[in-house]
């Protein structure tokens, strides 16, 4: 029960803060965080009695964190990429410039 209500914080904290932000390394964060919250709860589903666990749901957990992790990375090459042609970070100015 308490992971699920941690999970459940860490997606509304990921969503706030996607809502919230203008700066695109702060979005790619917020992402992860969202992320983070779904793997936990996926965990905590996992958990049929305690101290038994169904050794399926951890493997694709860890599988998440992998492709989490390389998708974070991408974002970011992204991002330094659109930083060195535009000189910003902030998406309203961005969505400016397509204009």
């Amino acid at each position: 029960m308490v992971g699920l209500l941690g999970a459940f914080l860490l997606i509304v904290l990921g969503i706030y803060a996607l809502a919230s932000k203008r700066n695109m390394i702060k979005l790619i964060l917020s992402v992860e965080i969202m992320t983070n919250g779904a793997i936990l709860a996926l965990i905590s589903f996992a958990i049929r009695k305690p101290g038994v666990i169904d050794p399926v749901i951890p493997s694709l957990a860890i599988l998440a964190i992998g492709v989490g992790g390389c998708i974070a990375a991408v974002g970011l090459a992204i991002i330094v990429q659109a930083y060195r042609h535009y000189r910003t970070l902030d998406i309203r100015e961005l969505k400016r410039l397509r204009y």
